[in-house]
């Protein structure tokens, strides 16, 4: 793809929400200027005479625009996922507080009370238990949220600007689980081992391995040269 044509058409929806319906229309317009591109260099055009044809031959496209513009109603349902999501999130990430609250709590108590392993044992099992509840609520309320508006978006995701929406998306989902089982393993180890002094490592490596992950699927999924 031509950079001047890719740049163009970023312009164009740079001011344009992200959504289902204005993604896709980035999508044709890229491919449509892309081809008529390639075929006015394969007729002996310069690539600044190209791009001028291409442009001169798009013409009005601001009523296309206004179309994939988010109704009011589609702003409000979107609102309602994200503070639903918030919401729901942060109950997820109070249940693990909780849960290690109570193998704090149990383990205090059974040191008090003479029977230490019991009451350990007790507390780690109510921690994985309230845990995977947490996990489950968290799961279940970003795949429960449909892609229309879980596209939307004021603010276009850099991080993500070189993947297709499709892996976009994938990679978004991939990494948000990655860093919530991530702390839960953190959570769980070192108050198991009590090596706090050691296990702040885990995410030294969970960031090594995000990275690895997120390089993975630019090198394989990117669009820039698309």
């Amino acid at each position: 793809m031509n950079h001047k044509v890719k740049n163009y058409v970023e312009a164009l929806f740079s001011d344009i929400p992200r959504s289902k319906k204005s993604l896709m229309l980035k999508q044709e317009l890229m491919a449509t200027m892309s081809e008529q591109f390639e075929k006015y260099i394969q007729e002996g055009q310069t690539e600044n005479q190209a791009y001028s044809l291409v442009i001169s031959q798009l013409g009005d496209i601001d009523e296309r625009l206004a179309d994939v513009m988010p109704s009011e109603e589609f702003v409000q349902q979107a609102n309602f996922y994200r503070k639903r999501n918030a919401k729901n999130i942060a109950i997820g990430v109070a249940m693990y507080i909780v849960g290690v609250a109570f193998l704090i709590g149990l383990g205090a108590l059974g040191m008090l009370l003479g029977n230490e392993d019991s009451y350990g044992v007790a507390g780690l099992i109510l921690l994985l238990l309230i845990s995977a509840v947490a996990t489950g609520i968290i799961i279940y309320t970003t795949l429960s949220t449909p892609l229309e508006y879980k596209d939307y978006d004021k603010k276009t995701k850099k991080e993500y600007e070189n993947l297709d929406s499709k892996h976009g998306r994938l990679l978004e989902n991939i990494t948000t689980t990655f860093w919530i089982i991530v702390a839960f393993i953190y959570l769980m180890v070192s108050f198991i081992t009590m090596r706090w002094d050691i296990t702040w490592l885990i995410f030294v490596l969970a960031a090594i391995v995000d990275s690895i992950i997120k390089t993975i699927f630019e090198m394989r999924y990117s669009n820039e040269d698309k």
